[in-house]
């Protein structure tokens, strides 16, 4: 047992929230109980997901998508509801958004580099002021099609959309996860031959087209369930609590 203090602060100190802009209000966004002894975790905040956590017996749930993005927000509909179940089920709500899509070690984007095999893998990508994304390389050459094989792999994975408009041989790699389609200029600015990101738009076709790069879209849910799973494994080594994933795929 923890108190919730002891892990927003040590999260906190370790997400480093301050070195991003970011719409969403990262950390802790709902204090629903002082004590923490089971940590639920997930890609988004669902209502149905808060309600598997707190079936689960969660005092704190974590996700990357939250329900408070830097807007003032009428409290009604759907996210009166998901407050009032939070206080009921007295469990507690902390988000990381962008500091956990680019975070040098637990971060999504290392951690999905690292999964498709890359190597002397280090930031690349300026958002907003700094580095969110990561690129690597890999040992030997690799093509498209083994890329999309390896995407299938992932959680929550239902399709992919290849533009393979690039090199055939693969030799570099940039990955933003999410929805990543605006870093293909900085892929060109690196001289990588694949941007691997989630959720497509449309106007990436053409950019990736006349530009002749290859990109992956790997879906915007598969993409983003490494970060909060690393966050739950170092909660459980550092504070000896219990974890459980909480997997609601949205196949987008």
């Amino acid at each position: 047992m923890a108190t919730l203090k002891q892990v927003t602060s040590y999260l906190d100190s370790l997400l480093d929230h301050g070195a991003y802009q970011d719409r969403s209000l990262n950390g802790l966004q709902v204090e629903a109980t002082t004590e923490v002894t089971k940590v639920a975790y997930a890609v988004d905040a669902g209502l149905s997901v808060m309600e598997k956590a707190i079936e689960e017996g969660a005092d704190l749930l974590i996700v990357h998508h939250g329900i408070f993005w830097g807007e003032e927000q009428a409290v009604r509909g759907a996210l009166a509801k998901k407050l009032s179940l939070l206080f009921a089920g007295k469990c507690s709500l902390y988000t990381s958004h962008i500091p956990l899509d680019a975070h040098p070690t637990l971060g999504n984007n290392v951690l999905l580099a690292q999964f498709l095999g890359a190597q002397d893998i280090e930031p690349f990508c300026r958002h907003r002021g700094a580095l969110i994304g990561m690129k690597g390389r890999f040992p030997t050459a690799v093509t498209m099609e083994s890329i999309e094989q390896k995407t299938q792999q992932l959680i929550g994975h239902t399709h992919s959309l290849s533009l393979p408009f690039g090199n055939k041989e693969i030799h570099t790699v940039g990955v933003v996860t999410g929805s990543g389609s605006f870093a293909i200029q900085a892929c060109l600015d690196a001289g990588l031959d694949l941007l691997v990101t989630g959720e497509p738009k449309q106007e990436a076709y053409h950019a990736a087209k006349e530009e002749e790069l290859n990109v992956l879209f790997a879906g915007h849910y598969a993409t983003e369930t490494f970060g909060v799973k690393a966050l739950a494994e170092v909660l459980a080594s550092h504070f000896k609590l219990n974890t459980v994933f909480i997997n609601e795929e949205t196949g987008i």
